[in-house]
């Protein structure tokens, strides 16, 4: 069989590489090449056959876009110097080796091909040239012998289809034919040797491109490495401090913040990233402003869900910076759910004051739940995240399924996550130190591994510190907080006694008017979830008492007018026989919204069912008739309290503390009627000086509001009000700081409140240098024995005894008791809402900038710094060896870091800690083992880019409700009855309850419509009823512009263990 081939195809045992090395390393004496490309892959598999030939000449054609080719054509037009025309061929070169580079294969072999290949540059051995005037499309290889050794022939030329490069020698599919006549070599010999006269060399600027423009590069410090990645981590919010555009979009008196232009910016990644954002700075910094320049920015229709009282507010806000969109109230998602076309084509949904859709059981969160569903998400809150854990998860759901999610790193199951933090709370007894420190490790725990990527949250002390040139620039400042100062008010002997009867009298109701189905002989089956509700409804009709006794006397003898008044109807109603009971009503909804007094009236209306009072068991009656004399009793009791301690402590604080005389005061109360009350007797002492807002005020009292309070009021301002009176209903959404005191008049049970009331005067811009928070807390004078803070500590003690577990009516915050509410509401820290043990990125934006500003040159070099850079650098923080890597494919970047044979995801404020470094540090050298920590992260990073956009249910343990739905549709599935589009939707139904799509509410209603039911048609029926069609429909696709672009290596930094240094 004849094996001299003279045609190479890279077909089996024909590839031109094994026809290389058998000539090669048979006597090769030169080697000549003529090619379009020459590729480091080829000659990395090359070399070794290469090694012991005498002289090795490269000619490359100049491979250029047709743009490029026009440039070079033109300077010949106008007769350019010659030397420039070189020049340009030899930048066009590098730009193609770096091209290649930067898409070659990242190994330990393929850079010690390259060295190699640098190292015969240096030393003559290879010469590399570019022939300038023209395309080569040629691929010629001119081979021949030492012929001291080899006598008889003198070499041989292949040519063919065949580039220099693995995929030439190896991979394609190439047509090459070999001609070894004499003839034929000199013949190209001749035509290499006229065409090498007229090339450029360009072995300097090869080896020139691969020592520096390469991730070869040797040189990169610890410390430019480190700059390097704050500036590609940056790199869209660098410039925007200087984005002129930004500041022409913002409306006549606003003024450009750069801390909420760099917001925008932000907001806009982490929606591309995540589908959904929280923006959370705390009160006072403008979240409505950063929203309504986020809108600017984004394409599409936007709705606005707010708190009613905000409607105008956001209205207003939106017209004045040009953003069409819809603004609908938090009680209107009914009508939202039922617009067609605003469904179908709004494409971001802004939800302000979204801690109150923390509940995931509520009719309001399915409702929100559906509007959100395939849209991105803007949720804006000052306390998003409460002590609760699945708080702040439940509102993630919004925008991420709860068990195929891509917000923390290695575990798509963020349900199990905090199911597992919640777990570990639960361990602990309530009110425990162990409870405390769980509590606070599991705030920590949530805050790095999860809000950090979703979450945008500065506080003054950061915008401070890392905004301070734009301030100043602007003249502006925050305020300083003063300590809150206390309003002590003492009840005498015969205060003391009715207030320590009352505290006991709310201790014996039964509150059974409030939960009468709880005293039902026999309890139905399908009214089980109203019993809850009305358990609930009790606890919180006993908070009110407890809140109106502590807000003023006025408001408690009005509160129990009206308990007395709805037991009298109650009980002649149980009297002729009949009992009716009202709707169910989700007292945590009226919880939030703060809205006591319409709770009372909710309780009366709507009677929907009815009860023969027969069926109610003994107690009932006696019950009843027991609280009604209670009531009755307590009334008398108050009716001879005439004196109001509170009251009088108060008018003298304003005559005689110097921080409250002639000075605009705010007083916040929750009670209407203790608003009413202080207006009342204010007015008396400061007649024509009192304001007194409510939910029920007018739009022209809030226009008075505005005038004489906010000092950005468009219209003409006035200063006739000194004293505005009002409940919570001026605690958001309007800008106070005219006046710089606000004075609490109730205990503040719910520090996150004090916090929204001081952000109406704690804002940026104020003319006034500190702020005064005043709270009232009540002593006994029987007491007076006892420290001022045992005192108080004992007063706060009784309201909370008096509820027990129904405390959580009056505090949402878990941590809250009589010992530490003193400690939070004495506390500076507390108003601040400031964490001083964060790590903020705003540290690192401002470090690259003053980079930029103050060192132009290496701000540059860094700039220039090729992707692929590596250095090693000693690893301070762990005893091994590692890699840590930044990665990016399009808009997302992500960071990994490998030891031995595993890989995990860092988050960027993790990741730094690694790679900060000082300009004093010194690269150390990278082992061959980085190589291999590369390969892990590249492949962990694939993987995660590409898990997210798939179903993973295998790995997902699914429990309780879900996993029985899942249950249920598997079963029915089995069904051979279906038609092939109801096979879809089951499947369809099956992958949402997988991934933790449908909230609890709807899977509830499921089960209970499809039990004890046994026809899988009828079934699927019923599922399909319960489960809004807005579920169907596909969830889109998140990050198409990554899917659209290769995953890129940014740089890697490999850390060797300190020891093997030594």
């Amino acid at each position: 069989m004849h094996s001299d081939l003279t045609f190479f195809t890279n077909e089996p045992e024909r590839n031109l590489y094994d026809r290389f090395n058998k000539i090669l390393e048979s006597n090769t004496q030169f080697y000549d090449m003529i090619v379009g490309y020459f590729r480091t892959s080829g000659f990395y598999l090359m070399y070794p056959s290469m090694e012991h030939i005498e002289k090795i000449r490269v000619l490359v054609g100049l491979n250029v876009d047709y743009k490029t080719v026009q440039i070079l054509e033109k300077s010949r037009e106008e007769q350019m110097k010659f030397e420039l025309s070189h020049k340009e061929v030899k930048h066009f070169f590098s730009q193609d080796v770096m091209k290649e580079m930067l898409n070659s294969e990242d190994s330990y072999n393929i850079e010690q091909g390259i060295k190699t290949f640098i190292e015969w540059l240096k030393n003559k051995k290879i010469e590399m040239r570019i022939y300038p005037d023209a395309q080569i499309h040629a691929k010629v290889y001119i081979m021949r012998k030492d012929m001291s050794k080899v006598t008889d022939q003198f070499g041989c030329v292949i040519t063919g289809s065949s580039n220099f490069s693995q995929s030439g020698l190896i991979n394609n599919l190439e047509f090459n034919v070999e001609l070894k006549d004499s003839r034929d070599v000199v013949f190209a010999l001749q035509k290499f040797e006229e065409l090498w006269e007229k090339s450029i060399d360009i072995s300097d600027e090869y080896v020139n491109t691969i020592n520096k423009k390469t991730w070869l590069r040797q040189d990169v410090t610890p410390y430019e490495l480190y700059l390097k990645t704050l500036y590609e981590f940056f790199k869209e919010e660098i410039n925007e401090d200087r984005n002129q555009i930004a500041s022409e979009m913002i409306p006549d008196g606003f003024m450009r913040l750069q801390y909420q232009t760099d917001a925008v910016v932000q907001a806009k990644k982490i929606l591309n990233a995540y589908n959904g954002v929280f923006i959370a700075d705390v009160v006072g910094l403008g979240k409505t402003y950063i929203c309504a320049m986020l809108a600017q920015n984004l394409k599409g229709r936007k709705l606005v869900i707010c708190p009613p009282v905000l409607k105008d507010y956001w209205k207003r806000t939106l017209d004045q910076f040009d953003v069409p969109a819809t603004v609908e109230s938090l009680g209107k998602l009914d009508q939202i759910l039922d617009n067609t076309d605003l469904m179908k084509n709004v494409k971001y949904v802004f939800v302000d004051e979204a801690h109150r859709f923390r509940n995931e059981s509520t009719d309001s969160f399915q409702k929100l739940h559906q509007i959100c569903y395939n849209k991105k998400v803007i949720l804006i809150s000052a306390t998003p995240q409460n002590n609760y854990s699945n708080d702040i998860a439940n509102q993630i759901y919004l925008f991420q399924d709860k068990n195929n999610s891509t917000i923390i790193p290695n575990n798509k199951n963020i349900e199990q996550f905090f199911g597992k933090l919640h777990r570990s709370l639960k361990k602990h007894k309530k009110g425990s130190q162990e409870y405390s420190d769980t509590l606070k490790s599991n705030s920590k725990i949530i805050r790095d591994q999860v809000l950090r990527s979703i979450m945008i949250r500065r506080t003054r002390r950061e915008i401070t510190d890392y905004y301070k040139e734009d301030l100043e620039r602007q003249n502006l400042k925050f305020p300083q907080l003063g300590n809150p100062e206390q309003i002590i008010y003492t009840y005498d002997d015969d205060i003391e006694e009715v207030f320590n009867y009352t505290i006991q009298s709310i201790k014996d109701l039964t509150y059974a008017r409030y939960k009468p189905l709880t005293y039902l002989s026999e309890v139905p089956k399908e009214i089980a979830s109203l019993l809850v509700s009305q358990k609930n409804m009790s606890g919180f009709m006993k908070s009110i008492l407890v809140k109106r006794l502590e807000s003023s006397f006025e408001a408690f003898r009005k509160t129990l007018d009206r308990f007395i008044s709805s037991y009298e109807r109650f009980l002649k109603m149980c009297e002729d026989g009949n009992v009716y009971i009202s709707k169910k009503i989700n007292v945590y909804d009226l919880l939030d919204s703060g809205d006591d007094e319409r709770l009372m009236e909710l309780v009366d209306e709507d009677s929907v069912q009815y009860y023969p009072v027969g069926v109610f068991n003994e107690s009932f009656i006696p019950s009843i008739i027991h609280d009604l004399e209670l009531l009755t009793d307590l009334k008398k009791q108050w009716e001879k309290v005439e004196s109001d301690p509170k009251r009088d402590q108060f008018l003298k604080e304003l005559r005689q503390n110097i921080k409250l005389v002639e000075k605009k005061t705010i007083i916040f109360t929750e009670s209407t009627e203790t608003a009413v009350y202080i207006g009342n007797f204010l007015s008396k002492e400061f007649p024509e000086e009192v304001c007194v807002f409510s939910g029920q005020s007018s739009q022209a009292q809030r226009r008075l509001v505005e005038a004489n309070f906010n000092p950005s009021h468009p219209y003409d301002k006035k200063d006739d009000i000194k004293f505005l009176v009002t409940t919570d209903v001026l605690a958001e959404g309007i800008n106070l700081h005219r006046s710089n005191v606000i004075i609490n008049y109730d205990l503040p049970w719910n520090p996150t409140k004090i916090m929204q009331r001081v952000g109406r005067i704690n804002r940026v811009g104020t003319e006034h240098d500190t702020i005064h928070v005043f709270n009232f807390f009540p002593t006994a004078q029987a007491n007076m024995h006892l420290t001022l803070k045992d005192n108080i500590t004992l007063k706060i003690q009784a309201f909370h005894d008096t509820l027990g577990e129904d405390f959580k009516y009056l505090s949402e915050d878990e941590e809250v008791s009589s010992h530490n509410l003193y400690e939070i509401l004495t506390s500076k820290g507390t108003l601040e809402s400031e964490n001083g043990d964060e790590e903020s990125e705003l540290k690192y934006l401002k470090i690259i900038r003053d980079i930029r500003d103050n060192n132009e040159t290496l701000y540059d070099e860094i700039k220039m710094l090729p992707y692929k850079a590596k250095c090693a650098k000693i690893n301070k923080r762990e005893e091994e060896n590692q890699t840590i890597t930044f990665l990016r494919k399009g808009a997302l970047k992500k960071f990994f870091i490998a030891s031995k044979e595993t890989s995990k995801e860092l988050f960027f404020l993790d990741a730094i800690k690694y790679l900060e470094s000082l300009p004093t540090d010194v690269s150390q050298k990278i082992q061959k083992e980085y190589y291999a920590h590369l390969m892990l992260n590249k492949e962990r990073f694939d993987r995660a880019v590409n898990e997210e956009h798939e179903i993973v249910t295998e790995r997902t343990t699914k429990r309780g409700n879900d996993a029985q739905v899942i249950k249920i549709i598997k079963a029915i599935s089995a069904c051979k009855k279906f038609t092939d589009d109801e096979d879809d939707q089951l499947q369809r139904m099956k992958q949402l309850w997988e991934n933790g799509t449908i909230p609890a509410s709807i899977t509830k209603d499921v089960i209970k419509a499809t039990k004890d039911m046994n026809d899988p048609i009828r079934m699927f029926f019923d599922i399909l009823d319960k489960l809004p069609a807005k579920y169907l429909e596909e969830r889109k696709e998140t990050r198409k512009a990554s899917k659209s672009k290769d995953s890129m290596v940014v740089l890697s930094s490999f850390l060797k263990k300190e020891e093997q240094t030594r």
